[in-house]
Order: C-alpha cells, then structure tokens, then sequence
C-alpha cells in the first residue's frame, strides 16, 4: 500500500488570494495619500488667507493717519494672477489708481494707503485661486474695519463625483 504524501507550501488558491488582499490595501493606501495632499493644499489656503488678512491689518494699524479719518470706506483690492497689473475700487473713489512706489519715495497717508491696498491685492491674486481682498470700514469712535479674503476652493467629492469650487472667505476685524 502506497501512502500518500502531502507537500508542504503555498497553492496557487492562496497566493491569489492573498495578492488581492494586498492590492486593495495599496489602493487604500493610495486614497488616503490624495486625500491628505487636497486637505493639505485647502489648509495652506485658508492659512495664506490668513496671513493676508493679518498683514493689512498691520498695514493699516502703521498708517492710522489715513484709517482713523476715513469717515466710512469700501475698499476691494484685486490682482492679475500674472502679476503685471492689480485694481483698487473704492467708494470714496480716493484710492483709485495705481499710487506713488511707497517702498522707494515717502508718501502721504493717502498714497501709502493706496499703495499698500495694491501691493496686497497684487499679493492675494499671486497667493490665492480667484483671490481677491475687501476692507470695509464703518465711520464712529473708535473705528472698526473688517478685513475680508475671498477665494476659490476646490471641494472634495465623495464616490468619485467630480469636484466642484466654493468661494471662501477669512474675515478679520482690526481697529487701526
């Protein structure tokens, strides 16, 4: 009587089975990768947003000279993504222009205000997709501005349905 010997190893039931488990693991993997990098790119957006906000604010606290007198004021500050050319649209009209290079010859509080709403609409349109940034002050004692950044950013789709874009803004209130 023969008897019979069993192999020890690996059948080829088992080596399939067990690359599958590993393929879908790797592609798991993969999703968590992209969606870290989109979450990473949303919160360096809403930080540079902040920042900007920030940076008119201390802005505007180094040049109260022209904040605190301005009686009521709306103000919004946008740029080319080029870098070549940026607006500044006010109310009051005051602001209009492209100003005096502040950074090279001394200005009024009028020019400097002009010249730092433009270089900061330059900087929001460099930094942010759609960028674009509004002050808004309201005239009383002690005055009260609000910094506002607007941009566009990209949503996360669930179940592979494409993205889309929502405008997103960062409001800060600064007292020059």
């Amino acid at each position: 009587m023969k008897t019979r010997h069993l192999q020890p190893g690996f059948s080829l039931i088992e080596v399939l089975i067990a690359l599958v488990v590993i393929a879908i693991g790797l592609l798991g993997i993969a999703g968590m990768q992209a969606l870290a990098i989109s979450n990473t790119s949303t919160a360096r957006q809403r930080s540079l947003a902040a920042i900007q906000a920030a940076s008119m604010g201390s802005m505007m606290r180094a040049n109260r000279g022209y904040w605190e007198a301005a009686s009521s004021i709306d103000v919004t500050a946008a740029g080319s993504s080029s870098g070549t050319s940026w607006t500044t649209t006010s109310l009051s009209g005051s602001l209009s222009g492209q100003g005096t290079d502040c950074s090279a010859f001394a200005c009024t509080p009028i020019e400097m205000a002009a010249y730092d709403l433009q270089s900061w609409g330059w900087y929001i349109a460099q930094q942010l997709p759609k960028g674009v940034g509004r002050v808004q002050c309201a005239a009383g004692a002690p005055v009260s501005c609000q910094v506002s950044v607007s941009w566009a950013e990209k949503t996360v789709a669930l179940n592979a349905a494409a993205g889309s874009s929502a405008t997103q803004t960062y409001t800060l209130v600064v007292q020059p």
